[in-house]
């Protein structure tokens, strides 16, 4: 559990070079301290002391050559990629807004992308609207060209960001947020504390807390992997040895492999800025921290503030875009028995619509045939014709 008290310095882009120069000023001391103990050149402990010496020099100067040029590379490619919004201060820290396009007499629209994405995530959809009404991407704290802010990471933490956000920004609403996947939650939980800023929800596969809570499959187990899986990258970016995943990913003939390349065919306008910000340590740190409010020792004080319960919106228009598919083809795979086969696909194709009980105006919508969780990036027509016709029945009621 010490990784996650050090999120706040590893989340600097001057983070390695720190790290570096502090093995360096241990080693020395730890020298000099055996010298002073043992100053027989030919003593055990002095060879010892030597040998921390030229161990601590070897290290220090690795991480801190790698820690220069991680520096050096993020500060060129912020230089070569300035945020295109506003940064805007939220409390001691920067949050980045691209706000376009004209509301009129209707509601503005926010996108937020699923896992702790970046804004440019959906650039693709803000794109196709932003001359229809006004359109917002923003970036999480960590993400995109936002500052680190503090830890750890919340969901609650992030709704009331969003709200001191669109404030600072002028931002007036009403709002429409449409969020996917795990943004879905951040939307969520933005329209259960600001009621009276939010017009409606559209809920792109949203996540339910439930899903991580009490799933027989997956639950915790695999959002552990996603937090160890995120301080890897973290690190790696750190000292200078992060590879994309994306780019092995993208050349596979996989699911997840098609939608790399859909992703990057649909983002290839903004491509190299979302690269530049997925370079910086604060976006692995961040998801990484995001991501434990569902541990095991902090999901009992977390939950409560992540739930959107029963009836919590009144009469709020929420609209639940999901597909018309069976959670066989997620559960299957994973090799359970028949019995625990059959209750994790039971239990998943039913927390898919846990959001239909949080409004007395909930519906239903299914994706087009053949789509998946990630629709977003397989349909985006689909999306964009979803968020146009609830703003035309929201303008005309």
């Amino acid at each position: 559990m010490m990784l996650p008290l050090l999120y706040p310095l590893l989340s600097q882009p001057w983070a390695g070079m720190a790290v570096g120069a502090g093995i360096a000023v241990i080693g020395f001391l730890l020298a000099v301290g055996l010298r002073r103990l043992q100053p027989e050149p030919r003593s055990l402990w002095s060879r010892a002391g030597t040998l921390v010496v030229l161990g601590a020099g070897a290290s220090s100067a690795i991480l801190l050559w790698g820690g220069i040029t991680v520096f050096v590379d993020i500060s060129r490619l912020a230089f070569d990629h300035p945020p295109p919004g506003a940064l805007v201060d939220v409390g001691g820290y920067r949050m980045h807004i691209l706000a376009e396009g004209d509301a009129g007499d209707g509601p503005t629209v926010i996108w937020i992308p699923g896992g702790h994405g970046q804004g440019l995530a959906l650039y693709h959809l803000h794109a196709a609207i932003r001359n229809e009404t006004r359109s917002i991407l923003f970036d999480r704290p960590g993400t995109g060209w936002s500052d680190p802010g503090p830890f750890p990471r919340r969901t609650a933490l992030e709704a009331e960001e969003l709200a001191a956000l669109l404030e600072g920004a002028g931002e007036a609403g009403p709002f429409v947020l449409a969020g996917h996947s795990y943004g879905g939650l951040l939307a969520a939980n933005f329209a259960r504390r600001h009621p009276d800023r939010t017009a409606a929800l559209v809920l792109l596969d949203a996540s339910p807390p439930d899903a991580f809570i009490y799933a027989p499959a997956y639950g915790a187990g695999a959002l552990e992997e996603l937090v160890n899986d995120a301080e890897r990258q973290g690190l790696a970016k750190v000292f200078g040895g992060w590879t994309d995943p994306g780019d092995a990913l993208a050349g596979t003939d996989t699911e997840i492999g098609e939608i790399v390349r859909n992703q990057r065919r649909l983002l290839a306008g903004v491509g190299d800025a979302v690269e530049a910000n997925r370079r910086r340590p604060a976006s692995s740190f961040a998801e990484a921290s995001i991501f434990r409010e569902f541990a095991a020792n902090a999901v009992s004080a977390t939950a409560p503030d992540l739930m959107v319960y029963d009836g919590e919106l009144g009469d709020m228009p929420v609209l639940v875009v999901i597909p018309d598919e069976s959670a066989a083809g997620i559960i299957e795979p994973l090799g359970m028995d028949e019995a625990s086969t059959t209750r994790a696909i039971n239990f998943f194709e039913r927390v898919r619509v846990r959001y239909l009980e949080v409004s007395s105006d909930a519906r239903l919508i299914h994706t087009p045939p053949g789509t998946e969780h990630n629709y977003p990036y397989q349909t985006p027509e689909f999306v964009v014709e979803v968020v146009r016709d609830l703003l035309a029945e929201l303008s005309a009621g």
